[in-house]
């Protein structure tokens, strides 16, 4: 059946020891605990303090495992939010930042700058108008 014997061997040697049985002959030939599997057995599934104990815990972590995530990403949800609100952006250089009266980039005060922000105008594109003022770089010192 086996093509090559001596793989076996070799496998069994590298894996156990020279003889090629030590740790995993003893563990063969260790009696199956029927004793302690048919306790714990009987704990679990006698309607009984221990039982109950059993799937209350179990309840608990399947709860924690499942709401668990849930719970964190929302409360990330709210100080990414938080956050965000306090993050002052420069208007002269674009640069965030958070709790701070001057820029730390160029040092313009961010009351000023952000006051001086121009609004927002409520006109669509498309009716838009630019005035573009073309200058000939050449000319200029």
């Amino acid at each position: 059946m086996v093509k090559h014997p001596h793989v076996r061997s070799l496998f069994l040697r590298g894996f156990c020891g020279e003889d090629g049985f030590g740790a995993l002959a003893e563990l063969m030939q260790r009696p199956v605990p029927w004793l302690w599997i048919t306790v714990i057995a009987l704990l679990l599934l006698a309607p009984g303090f221990t039982a109950r104990l059993f799937v209350d815990v179990l309840e608990g972590v399947t709860l924690l495992l499942v709401i668990g995530p849930l719970v964190l990403a929302g409360g990330g949800f709210l100080a990414w939010q938080w956050f965000k609100r306090r993050l002052v952006t420069c208007a002269v250089c674009g640069t965030p930042s958070f709790g701070a009266t001057t820029c730390p980039g160029c040092g313009a005060p961010l009351s000023e700058a952000n006051a001086g922000r121009p609004q927002p105008v409520d006109q669509p594109a498309s009716t838009a108008v630019i005035d573009v003022q073309v200058r000939d770089i050449s000319e200029e010192p």
